[in-house]
C-alpha cells in the first residue's frame, strides 16, 4: 500500500475561540463507496495564556492558570480557550465520489466542566481521484454545519478545498476552509478563516513521520496583527498497522469462491504542537485512532 496516510488534528481553533464545529482536524480527499470510518481526535492544551482564572481575578493580577503560562482577562466577546477537547466521528461513502459524516464534539474550556460542545454534520465531493500508491493530485470539497449545544455559542458552516500530492514517499495534504456564524448568538462581522496542512513522509513500513500546521484568522473583516491570530506547528508520528495487503494481492480467487468478512484498517497518530502567537497555547499533545471498513 502507499505511504501512510494517518488522518490529524488540525484546521481548526488551536486553543482559543471555539468554533462549532470540530476543533482540530485535517481532511484527506479520497472517498469509497460503502466504506465505513470510525475515528476519535482527541487533544490537551498547555500554557493557555489567556482566559479567565478559576481563582477569583488571578487573571487580573497576571498570576499563572492551572496549566501554567501567565493569562489575562477575557474581553466580552471571546470565547474561553480550551483545557481538552475529544471529537468522535463516523463517516459512510454513498457513492464513489460522495460521502457523509457526523462528529460529536466534547471539550472542557478553562471557564466551564467537559462536556458536548457540537454536533456536526458534513458531505464531502471527490472531485479528482489520485490511485493509492501512485504519484499525482486529488482534489475534494468539503461542506458542513456545526450545531452549538451551549446557549451562548454560535451555530457554524464551513466550506472549502481538500487537496493532495504524493510523489514516493512523501504526502502533502492542505486544507482551507471559510467559515461563518449562524444564529442569535452570532460575534464575527465577516467570514473567518482556517487551515491546516500536513507534510508526511514514509520511513519505514507501517510507520511514517510529519509536519503539520494549523491557524486560524476569526473574522476577515478584522484579521488583526498576526500575534493576534492563532497559529501552530509541530511534528507527528503516524503508524497504519496491518497494511499487509500485497500478499493478499496476489492469490488468485475462483468465481465461486465466497467473499471473507470485509477488510479493515487501523490507523494511528500522536504529535505535539506549538503556538507561534501571544493569542494560541503554548503547546498541545494531540492523538488520534481511526478504524476503516
Amino acid at each position: 500500500m502507499a505511504a501512510l496516510t494517518g488522518f490529524a488534528i488540525g484546521g481548526m481553533a488551536f486553543a482559543g475561540a471555539k468554533p462549532a464545529l470540530a476543533e482540530f482536524e485535517i481532511q484527506e480527499p479520497s472517498v469509497e463507496k460503502g466504506e465505513v470510518e470510525t475515528e476519535y481526535r482527541g487533544a490537551v492544551h498547555f500554557g493557555i495564556k489567556k482566559g479567565e482564572d478559576d481563582n477569583n481575578g488571578a487573571a487580573e493580577n497576571g498570576d499563572d492558570d492551572d496549566d501554567g503560562g501567565v493569562i489575562g482577562a477575557l474581553d466580552d466577546d471571546e470565547e474561553a480557550p480550551l483545557r481538552q477537547s475529544h471529537d468522535f466521528e463516523i463517516e459512510y461513502g454513498i457513492t464513489e465520489r460522495f460521502k457523509l459524516s457526523a462528529t460529536l464534539g466534547t471539550d472542557e474550556p478553562i471557564t466551564d466542566a467537559y462536556g458536548v460542545s457540537s454536533v456536526e454534520i458534513e458531505a464531502q465531493y471527490e472531485l479528482m481521484e489520485r490511485v493509492d500508491g501512485e504519484d499525482g493530485w486529488a482534489l475534494a470539497f468539503a461542506a458542513g454545519y456545526g450545531f452549538a449545544t451551549r446557549s451562548d455559542e454560535a451555530d457554524e458552516i464551513e466550506f472549502g478545498p481538500i487537496i493532495e500530492y504524493a510523489t514516493g514517499p512523501l504526502i502533502l495534504t492542505i486544507n482551507t476552509y471559510l467559515s461563518g456564524q449562524v444564529g442569535d448568538n452570532v460575534e464575527a462581522d465577516g467570514l473567518g478563516f482556517q487551515y491546516g496542512w500536513r507534510a508526511e513522509y514514509e520511513v519505514a513500513e507501517h510507520w511514517g513521520v510529519g509536519v503539520e500546521m494549523f491557524g486560524e484568522v476569526e473574522d476577515l473583516s478584522h484579521s488583526g496583527p498576526w500575534n493576534e491570530q492563532e497559529h501552530s506547528i509541530g511534528p507527528t508520528v503516524f503508524w497504519k498497522p496491518g497494511d499487509d495487503d500485497g500478499d493478499e494481492g496476489e492469490l488468485e480467487l475462483d468465481d465461486d469462491v465466497v467473499a471473507g468478512p470485509p477488510e479493515m484498517e487501523l490507523s494511528f497518530n500522536v504529535g505535539v504542537q506549538f503556538g507561534l502567537t501571544d493569542n494560541t497555547s503554548d503547546s498541545a499533545l494531540k492523538f488520534q485512532g481511526s478504524l476503516e471498513f
